[in-house]
């Protein structure tokens, strides 16, 4: 029995280690605590965490669990890249301050999900999942935060996500809500950055989107219009939609942000551009009807990543240095760290295409939701958030306007009952990395209610 106990004792020490020493940061204050460690979420399944404390004060403010997409990229990416307290320098050695960080307001735990993507690991090897595997073992995984922390069970709780989070973070969400009378916490909201909320949406405004910004002829746009649109995407001339989309991935363009320049060498980025294409082409099993016209857009898939646009190198160098593994405390046998994983993106079956009965369940719970969209992202763009938000039927509160920062128009906002939709002019896909003193704006005003 007592060895029982210090088994169970040495587990929460496991899981709870302090981040004492995090090379690259000798020249930094670092001003509040860091941990890293393990989630055990299955019998075989170890999810891997990051966890900062608020610089604020860490017992009050709000506590945000953060995933990024793919699926099958590292939420690494939104700490060391976005609105984490340190960025990686080019050097792939230095972490320099970030002054836009979201952990000047809020703790935030970033949890590598699902199991083979980053450092999280399956000890059998077996790393094949789902949308229900995925939603269970990081609700777990919450559960498992706070059975570790327990001082921060009171305080106010925030789900959010980025891209293919756009289905993490609702599917998750109603597990928690459903969970509430068995396992209570303090959730108040969920933000979704470029969601990927709808699989029919994305096609038939990655259409208008290429239209409008001038990526398509006026006799495919008509072709197009007439045939494809509004939910009639199995009527489509199919060979124009590949094209379109062959042209949108594949043609020179950055599909993070169609106004960004690539960068010149196709190595840089090779994971991170075939999980996108592969994880936001791919349809869920059960849209039959789409699913037959995805598959004949599948080709896009095998195109090679002539345009990565996106140098990841200084991230997976300082991720796989041994000294950052030893402080972060990762098993010596793991392998290598990549920002995203081939093998969870190609093996990962999608169940929900359609994220609006999650959403409205959500909120139909008091719990408020903020989508928000980099307006030039191509990948999961701004016309598919706001048609989605549409298409819920939820009482307008107040109609689309103007939203400012720094007396400057940042982007656009509509409010409706439980929900905002705001648009961040001039940023991607990674709209916290791009436009961060707006997004640490957007977020701050969403905790205190906006």
């Amino acid at each position: 029995m007592l060895h029982a106990a210090v088994l169970i004792l040495l587990a929460h020490v496991v899981n709870t280690e302090e981040i004492t020493e995090l090379p690259g940061t000798q020249h930094m204050e670092i001003n509040f605590k860091h941990y890293s460690g393990y989630f055990q979420v299955s019998d075989t399944h170890h999810l891997h965490y990051w966890f900062v404390e608020s610089q604020n004060d860490a017992m009050k403010d709000p506590l945000i669990f953060w995933f990024n997409g793919g699926p099958g990229c590292s939420s690494l990416d939104g700490l060391l890249n976005e609105m984490g307290p340190y960025v990686i320098g080019d050097d792939g050695k230095t972490l320099h301050h970030n002054p836009h960080a979201w952990n000047q307001m809020a703790s935030i735990v970033y949890i590598e999900s699902p199991a083979g993507v980053g450092y999280s690991y399956s000890t059998n090897g077996i790393i094949k999942t789902d949308d229900n595997q995925t939603a269970q073992e990081n609700y777990v995984a919450i559960k498992e935060f706070f059975k570790a922390f327990p001082n921060f069970r009171n305080n106010s709780v925030y789900i959010m996500g980025e891209s293919y989070g756009g289905v993490y973070v609702p599917t998750l969400t109603v597990l928690v809500i459903r969970g509430l009378a068995e396992f209570p916490m303090n959730l108040k909201g969920i933000a979704l950055g470029n969601g990927y909320v709808s699989e029919v949406l994305n096609i038939d405004t990655s259409i208008q989107f290429a239209y409008s910004h001038g990526l398509v002829d006026e006799k495919t746009w008509n072709e197009l219009q007439n045939r494809c649109c509004h939910g009639c995407i199995n009527t489509c001339e199919l060979t124009n939609v590949q094209k379109i989309f062959q042209f949108i991935w594949s043609g020179n363009l950055n599909p993070y942000d169609l106004y960004r320049d690539c960068i010149s060498n196709p190595e840089l980025n090779k994971a991170r551009i075939r999980v996108m294409k592969f994880g936001l082409t791919e349809p869920a099993k059960k849209k039959k009807s789409l699913k037959s016209v995805l598959t004949y857009l599948k080709p896009i898939n095998s195109f090679s990543a002539d345009a990565p646009c996106m140098n990841d190198s200084a991230m997976i160098r300082y991720m796989n240095n041994a000294e950052v593994r030893r402080a972060l405390h990762i098993p010596e046998n793991l392998p290598k760290w990549d920002v995203c994983s081939d093998e969870i993106s190609t093996t990962y079956e999608k169940i929900y295409g359609d994220m609006a009965p999650f959403v409205k369940e959500i909120i139909k719970a008091g719990v408020r939701v903020l989508l928000y969209y980099g307006d030039t992202d191509m990948a999961c763009n701004f016309i598919m958030g706001q048609q989605f938000s549409a298409s819920l039927n939820l009482p307008r509160k107040r109609r689309k306007e103007p939203w400012m920062f720094d007396s400057q128009i940042a982007g656009f906002k509509t409010e409706y009952k439980g929900l905002t939709f705001l648009t961040v002019r001039g940023a991607g896909h990674m709209a916290p990395q791009w436009r961060a003193p707006q997004m640490h704006y957007v977020i701050q005003q969403f905790i205190k209610s906006f």
